[in-house]
């Protein structure tokens, strides 16, 4: 079944600026959150992952796209599915929306390539990576209106009241 990994934080003070809005820098903390809970959740802990003896997953790409201001304190929704899979590289995407209004504050998409080790020539995602990530392969918008029921539950949730 196709669906996207949601979790929350809350944006800290060291993320933002003298008025209090995240700053810009501050998002790529929330990718690399969503990105390890995302992996967890998919059987693939980055302790796990990253010792694989031959191969290596770097990023290639990073960009960020802002739609509305995050301000210190709030609960963000995290997300992460992956829009395209190829054949020696992934892309993933991180939505972040207000907790508890789903007002859509930040896309980011993210392409890893997979490498080898030794050499870094490029070389196709090992099977169980594929296996894993299978599940999250989606468009925005299914991934998106799937997270919506994660995202209440999680605003329901007495962590982030």
């Amino acid at each position: 079944m196709q669906r996207p990994h949601v979790c929350a934080e809350r944006v800290r003070w060291a993320d933002v600026d003298l008025v209090g809005i995240a700053r810009f820098s501050a998002f790529t903390r929330f990718v690399e959150h969503a990105e390890q809970e995302w992996m967890r959740e998919a059987g693939l802990p980055y302790g796990e992952l990253f010792m694989a003896p031959d191969v290596w997953m770097p990023r290639r790409h990073l960009a960020l796209e802002y739609f509305a201001p995050a301000k210190i304190d709030d609960p963000l929704a995290l997300v992460t599915f992956v829009p395209r899979m190829g054949n020696t590289s992934l892309t993933f995407q991180v939505d972040m929306l207000a907790l508890h209004t789903g007002v859509h504050v930040v896309s980011a998409t993210v392409v890893i390539v997979c490498v080898t080790r030794d050499t870094f020539v490029k070389r196709p995602l090992p099977q169980p990576v594929r296996d894993a990530l299978a599940p999250y392969v989606m468009p925005a918008e299914a991934a998106r209106a799937a997270a919506e029921p994660a995202r209440l539950a999680l605003a329901d949730s007495a962590t982030f009241q």
